[in-house]
């Protein structure tokens, strides 16, 4: 079965750069491609979802004609199906029920669909925008992917803004346990770090009970699935040095919550939480810069944060990690006289590279 990448750009409705930047979003942001390609303004709705048919020789529907049709047979269904297993109900076929969905139904996939529902299905495609778009309109449940910019293209940071220009010449270069804090920028262009990106697999996003050392952190990245992975494995390493620490996406002057702990348990709300870069200098600093950073900084961003994180205050530290010269991830966690900011570094440096090599899984599988 043709991908839908490929198909895509068969229609010339996608070119390859286009294609290269929302996978790249796709795997930084957790966001699926489908709803990518349309929040960026890409591809719209509706060659989507025609290419979704196409792709699995199945009937379609916009994301305008699903809230028409959706919105009119809510009851066929409980709402339990319709939110969390996002199956929407568009009407009746003979003696089949025309379910909506953005899920690829095996033969088996399609029984058991069938023996919860009660009743023989005709699967309807759907993009994945569109169940969001229905689910944000009906029931108001923000819609992954909002956040990400129209017509957005990889680029660097904008010159060294204000705030951040004026921490960096206030403060002298930065040196902990004896070593300044070096720039991680080259590390994804080195070879060394390419022969780990091998037998990639899934691993479980509980934290583990016993802390990761940097080996077995490694081992970890390298079997990386998916964002989640990654996530888990440094949030998992820092466990052994810091009380609270947070991982945060970088989108050009926007951060978000990507994952954090506290106490080895997870903030599940940490993901709703958004704010311009310039909100939080200390953190803006270290995107700047590129080199990690040790910040005294509280503004009224940054106090109720370390109120969400439950972090002890004082001074945090944070990390950059880095895809091409670019600022994708800060981590943050609180500084103590067990953080080892060396095993950081490396810990970040492969963190990169686990990313990137998702980033290249990701093309090949959809080309």
């Amino acid at each position: 079965m043709a991908r839908l990448g490929e198909i895509l750009r068969l229609e010339k409705l996608l070119t390859e750069s286009e294609l290269d930047v929302a996978l790249e979003n796709h795997v930084l942001h957790g966001v699926k491609l489908g709803t990518c390609l349309v929040e960026m303004g890409f591809v719209s709705d509706d060659d989507l979802a025609q290419c979704l048919g196409k792709k699995l020789g199945q009937p379609f529907l916009t994301k305008d004609q699903l809230c028409a049709y959706g919105t009119q047979n809510l009851a066929m269904i409980s709402q339990d199906a319709i939110m969390k297993r996002r199956l929407i109900p568009v009407g009746i076929n003979g003696g089949a029920l025309r379910i909506a969905t953005d899920h690829e139904l095996s033969p088996k996939k399609r029984a058991e669909l069938e023996q919860y529902l009660g009743r023989n299905i005709e699967p309807v495609a759907v993009s994945g925008y569109a169940i969001d778009y229905f689910l944000e309109k009906v029931f108001g449940i923000p819609r992954p992917g909002r956040f990400l910019k129209k017509h957005s293209r990889t680029k660097t940071p904008k010159a060294v803004p204000t705030v951040a220009e004026k921490i960096a010449k206030e403060t002298a270069p930065l040196v902990i346990d004896g070593t300044e804090w070096q720039s991680l920028a080259d590390v994804t262009q080195s070879a060394e770090y390419t022969q780990m990106f091998e037998d990639i697999f899934t691993t479980t996003m509980a934290l583990d009970e016993v802390p990761l050392s940097l080996t077995s952190a490694a081992e970890h990245l390298s079997r990386a699935k998916n964002r989640d992975d990654v996530a888990k494995t440094v949030l998992d390493f820092l466990s052994n040095s810091s009380r609270s620490a947070a991982l945060f996406n970088v989108d050009d002057d926007l951060i978000r919550g990507w994952a954090a702990y506290s106490d080895r348990k997870k903030i599940p709300e940490f993901g709703e939480f958004s704010a311009p870069i310039e909100a939080l200098p200390d953190l803006q600093h270290c995107v700047v810069t590129k080199k990690p950073y040790l910040g005294p900084s509280t503004t009224v961003v940054t106090i109720p944060l370390l109120h969400m994180l439950h972090s002890p205050g004082g001074r945090s530290a944070y990390f950059p990690i880095i895809l091409q010269e670019r600022v994708v991830a800060v981590l943050q966690c609180d500084r103590s006289e067990q953080l080892n900011s060396h095993e950081i570094l490396e810990l970040c440096r492969k963190a990169s590279c686990a990313l990137e090599i998702l980033i290249l899984r990701s093309r090949l599988l959809c080309t």
